[in-house]
């Protein structure tokens, strides 16, 4: 079963968020592209997984990075390397808390 998350910037849980809340940038989207590539290159495959960078209409610089897939080993340490290059954090849609990985 396929599961959905976001990849973004914040230090406050998920509950402290005010309504109006807005995630910060991940960086230029030249720079977070890098990233994404270089994690997705040095990862073990198989991977079932699938990430979306928030598009130009959204933000200029890109605040999150949809994930959908399935939480495996390899998923995971995928989804860790992008948020420590990034220095985000992953939230789990279905859970509706951070994971911590």
């Amino acid at each position: 079963m396929s599961s959905i998350g976001l990849i973004f910037r914040e230090d406050r849980e998920l509950s402290a968020l005010p309504e109006d809340w807005i995630p910060e940038s991940l960086g230029s989207r030249l720079s977070v592209a890098q990233a994404l590539e270089e994690c997705l290159t040095l990862a073990k495959k198989p991977l079932s997984l699938s990430l979306r960078l928030e598009g130009k209409e959204e933000s200029e610089e890109p605040r999150t990075i949809s994930v959908s897939g399935v939480w495996g080993e390899n998923e995971l340490a995928l989804i860790k390397s992008v948020c420590e290059r990034l220095s985000a954090r992953f939230d789990d849609a279905e859970s509706g808390e951070f994971v911590e990985i």
